[in-house]
């Protein structure tokens, strides 16, 4: 392993207590499930980014954390004389291709000077944004230890992996971290959906119960007023005929009938 040499800057060395060499990456890559927000660093997995805020050396633009909002940013530092990153630049490369516009390769320089730079980008096939931290601020501010270290940072501006060196595969590695970050997306959207659509059918049962228990209490109100107007257009009931008297006319008129027949 070799110690970072002293081009590397005077501020770089003052800033970072523990610097390793160029070299192989750590034993797998740090991710907010191993560490909550720890690490003792500015650039700490499950927190914001630091500040990055440069213009690109190769016409891609300003690089900001800010302005790439909403976009997966996998934050390369690197330098000329780096053997593993001469590695590393053709595989992010090809990575930067396949992810298309799902994320974004920047990979920015702590070389002492300019000078090579882009040399450097073109002869090992990077077209990504290349940018230059000229007095080592930015790395600083990120803990950089390792030459290469990348930083995988999500949408929302947060640190949620990070590779210290490079190994074969590494790419590999990072892309499927890549595709977790938007399996998480998707899990949240559908939830919110889930969520949203199990409200609305709330709603509509509240509605539904509603209106049934509205309409039995007009049903019987209707049903007692067609009666009383069914009563009133209803013709009132025939007299009822008194009975004559049976005895009094009815002997009268027999006695009367055998007088006049013994007469004759």
């Amino acid at each position: 392993m070799t110690i970072l040499p002293k081009r590397f800057g005077v501020a770089l060395l003052v800033s970072l207590t523990a610097l390793a060499g160029c070299g192989g990456s750590e034993k797998g890559a740090r991710s907010a499930a191993d560490e909550s927000g720890g690490g003792g660093g500015p650039a700490e997995i499950g927190k914001q980014a630091p500040d990055l805020s440069i213009q690109s050396l190769n016409n891609k633009g300003k690089i900001s954390i800010e302005e790439k909002q909403g976009k997966v940013l996998i934050i390369d530092f690197w330098a000329t004389w780096c053997e593993p990153c001469r590695a590393s630049f053709p595989k992010l490369e090809e990575l930067s291709k396949r992810l298309g516009d799902k994320a974004e390769v920047i990979a920015i320089s702590v070389d002492d000077e300019e000078k090579g730079i882009l040399e450097f980008a073109r002869e090992n096939g990077a077209t990504f944004t290349i940018g230059w931290d000229s007095d080592h601020a930015i790395a600083g501010r990120w803990k950089v230890e390792k030459m290469p270290t990348t930083f995988i940072v999500d949408g929302s501006g947060k640190v949620r992996f990070i590779h210290g060196g490079y190994h074969e595969g590494e790419t590999k590695e990072m892309e499927k971290e890549i595709a977790s970050l938007r399996d998480d997306a998707s899990s949240s959207d559908t939830r919110v959906a889930k969520n949203d659509k199990d409200e609305t059918a709330r709603a509509a049962k509240t509605d539904s119960d509603d209106e049934a228990r509205s309409d039995s209490r007009s049903e019987p109100a209707a049903a007692s007023g067609s009666s009383d107007d069914d009563e009133a257009d209803a013709p009132p009931p025939p007299p009822k005929k008194k009975a004559g008297k049976k005895s009094g006319r009815g002997k009268g008129t027999k006695k009367g009938t055998k007088k006049g027949s013994k007469k004759k």
